[in-house]
């Protein structure tokens, strides 16, 4: 089939698949699209993410047995026992190694392959059309964010309007930080230092548009001196500066844990039908300062690291209340029992240091308490989830953006990394570094009932995935089709040990923005055991590692003639599992590395290689019925059953469409390849009234939901000579004549 008539009359759309068995036949296979089997129903979820905090850092992934060879180390006792309910997932990978992109990939869906935020650009406004909020708010869940947010613009990133906050992006409710440089203090203030340059509040209350006629979130409102709501001029939605009787000298890890049961104490008490979907932004343990400008200068210390100023407060099983711990109840004047000013007025703001930490060096014991502060602070979340009668009906996800950093600790960088407790634990390179220990994640998830646990031998899942997998295990979660829109696939059949979850591609790539190594443009790919790392863009040094049997990155096959083809494949995947920046209008890289929208010399212009193996010269299409009616977007089909699955020759549009229902909803689809007689650029368009989504090898092209292909759309790449497969879903509300139309041609580069 020749490009010009690439689904030029019919617009029959496909996505990427390898040449090789049928991705239909393969998913009936694997039994994916099951049902969550005696769930019962749908669960609340808490989605915890923190900043920073390395694989190595938690007891149970690596610094227990730093504890049995009496070296210094963190104690996570309550996240250790929360592990033994549940199940630990050693090989979870964030998609950046860095903040503000890894945290844009995860709400969104998108492997930074793909999303619109990119490297550095820390606050640009994420593409919000269709995130994890506005996954869950389809299933029914009232949507809750708190902690930092950092992704949704107005603030570091130039002139861009706050167009993504947390409100704009599906949550009724968010408390916390807009801007991603807020989360670098632990104390927040009305002061005019640093918060005046940042453009806003520090510290933010925000309701949704549609939220702010529910009483149930005005009821929450009521702060101590704070102003009323406004509406944002930028937003879709409305916001509260919370005033310093409120905030001011509360430790940011008890405030965000106190509103978190706040929030889900005042939604049970209130009767309220649907489940809740909590994402819990912590800062720990992120660097924090005060000397730098980046905190209040009425603290009791003006130490680096923030620290509390008093011990956690103590559990209480008897408190059916709010189980001991943290509680949002303010006194007369409006302050918090947390807030770190005694009733003598004593004020011991960033001081306390737990005792088993005393003969630490400063930054160990800062660094230690701090993570040793967020463990117990989410032991009192899961005591409080129990205490309520919540736990068995909560799904609880616990996670970080990116690897270890030295900031604000002394010595910084790599060496403090690894000498002070290797919060890397046994790999390679720490935060900005696009090696394990940069992207690998410490995370577990636990549900009784529904995720088995072994106290005796606590469960360990090494089934790789990375960020976006989470949208599409809530989405099955929830009772909805896993979103195509997704670059993940569910792992809900690994946490609940009833079935292998599909492959999804794992992918990173960063434009190194402070790492001290001189790395440029990185990129990290994985297929099966092994994983390939390329620095300094397109004509790079390539390191090829068996990840398996060498975690540790410490022998590089690159050079080994076993590896020759392996090494061939994986590297043309670097281009062709991606779109370039440029093609992505929102993204960016560095500040002042590159052009407008990031474009990499020598990788954005560089062709997405052909396939070496020859292609079958038929299309394999599989058509889809059941629930087509009711998708509120277009479905991942490899996770559906499909109707009927059949063969045409390629370009054989009639007898494509015979098989076609002519007046009902259904999904479709396509298999096959574009051929591409000589290097170029090549348009793919789309316009029409249907869902569409089209993958190019595993770049993820062209993406609309039902309705969003009315306008013209199109995206320009360079192909080399060749055919190149794709994979196409489709959708339609109204049978044959509701289909989107999509071209490939030769046309002009916009």
């Amino acid at each position: 089939m020749r490009r010009r008539d690439f689904l030029k009359a019919v617009g029959a759309c496909a996505v990427l698949a390898a040449p090789g068995a049928s991705w239909a036949a393969e998913a009936l296979a694997r039994g994916a699209g099951g049902a969550v089997r005696g769930a019962g129903a749908r669960p609340n979820v808490i989605l915890v993410l923190c900043d920073d905090l390395g694989w190595g850092d938690l007891g149970a992934f690596w610094q227990n047995r730093r504890a049995e060879a009496g070296g210094v180390h963190i104690d996570t006792p309550n996240l250790d026992a929360a592990m033994r309910q549940g199940v630990r997932l050693t090989n979870a990978y964030t998609t950046a190694p860095v903040c503000a992109p890894a945290r844009a990939s995860m709400v969104t869906g998108k492997n930074q392959g793909h999303c619109n935020l990119r490297d550095n650009m820390f606050d640009r406004p994420v593409d919000a059309h269709m995130t994890l909020a506005t996954v869950m708010k389809a299933a029914g869940y009232a949507t809750w964010h708190v902690g930092k947010w950092g992704i949704g613009g107005g603030y570091e990133s130039g002139d861009q309007p706050r167009r993504a906050m947390a409100c704009d992006a599906g949550f009724d409710y968010s408390y916390g930080y807009p801007a991603h440089a807020h989360g670098h203090s632990f104390y927040h203030w009305e002061g005019p230092e640093w918060r005046t340059s940042k453009k806003g509040s520090p510290l933010v209350e925000n309701v949704s548009a549609t939220a702010k006629a529910d009483a149930f979130y005005a009821a929450l409102s009521a702060g101590a001196g704070g102003m009323a709501f406004e509406r944002d001029p930028e937003g879709n939605y409305w916001r509260r500066l919370v005033a310093d009787a409120e905030g001011r000298f509360c430790y940011d890890t008890d405030l965000f844990t106190a509103k978190i049961k706040q929030l889900v104490k005042a939604h049970q008490e209130a009767g309220r039908e649907e489940p809740f979907f909590c994402y819990a932004c912590y800062t720990t343990c992120h660097g924090s300062g005060s000397r730098n400008g980046q905190g209040d200068p009425g603290l009791a210390s003006l130490e680096n690291f923030h620290v509390p100023g008093r011990p956690y407060p103590a559990p209480d099983d008897a408190d059916r209340a709010w189980g001991g711990g943290v509680a949002w109840v303010k006194d007369a004047q409006g302050y918090l029992p947390f807030k770190e000013i005694g009733p003598d007025g004593k004020n011991t703001s960033n001081t306390f240091i737990y005792p088993e930490y005393a003969a630490y060096t400063p930054s160990q014991r800062r660094y230690a308490t701090n993570v040793r502060r967020l463990d117990e602070a989410l032991g009192d979340l899961l005591r409080f989830l129990r205490v309520r009668g919540l736990a068995e009906k909560t799904l609880f996800v616990f996670t970080s953006d990116n690897g270890p950093a030295g900031e604000y600790l002394a010595p910084a960088g790599i060496k403090w990394v690894e000498g002070a407790f290797k919060s890397n634990g046994p790999f390679k390179g720490m935060k900005r570094w696009s090696f394990e220990g940069g992207l690998r994640e410490p995370t577990f998830a636990l549900w009784p009932g529904v995720i088995p646990a072994d106290p005796e031998k606590p469960r360990v899942c090494d089934h790789p995935f990375q960020f976006p997998a989470w949208m599409a295990t809530l989405a099955e979660v929830a009772g909805l089709p896993q979103p195509a829109h997704c670059d993940g696939t569910s792992i809900l059949p690994a946490l609940t040990g009833a079935g292998t979850p599909l492959p999804a591609r794992i992918y990173c790539e960063y434009q190194d923005g402070g790492s001290g190594q001189g790395f440029q443009f990185e990129q990290m790919v994985r297929d099966g055991d092994y994983v390939l790392v390329r620095n300094k863009g397109l004509n790079g040094p390539r390191a090829l590692y068996d990840v398996v049997n060498d975690p540790g990155q410490t022998r590089d096959l690159s050079k080994d003639p076993a590896q020759a083809g392996r090494l061939r494949r994986m590297t043309d995947l670097l281009l062709t599992c991606r779109i370039p920046a440029a093609k992505v209008p929102d993204a960016c890289g560095a500040p002042g590395v590159y052009a407008q929208f990031g474009a990499r010399p020598g990788v954005e212009r560089a062709a997405m290689p052909a396939l070496r193996e020859p292609g079958a010269a038929r299309w394999r299409v599989s058509l889809f019925l059941e629930g087509a009616e009711d998708w509120p977007w277009v479905p991942n089909l490899r996770t559906l059953t499909p109707e009927e699955s059949f063969e045409v020759a390629a370009g054989d549009v009639e007898a494509l469409r015979d098989r076609l229902p002519e007046d009902s909803a259904f999904g479709l689809a396509v298999e096959g390849w574009v051929e591409v007689p000589r290097e170029g650029d090549v348009a793919f368009a789309a316009k029409g009234p249907g869902g569409c989504q089209l993958w190019l090898h595993e770049a993820h092209i062209l993406e609309y939901e039902a309705g969003d292909c009315a306008r013209d759309r199109a995206i320009m790449l360079r192909l080399a000579a060749g055919r190149h497969p794709f994979r196409l879903y489709l959708t339609s509300e109204f049978g044959s004549g509701g289909l989107c139309a999509v071209t490939a041609d030769n046309a002009p580069l916009a």
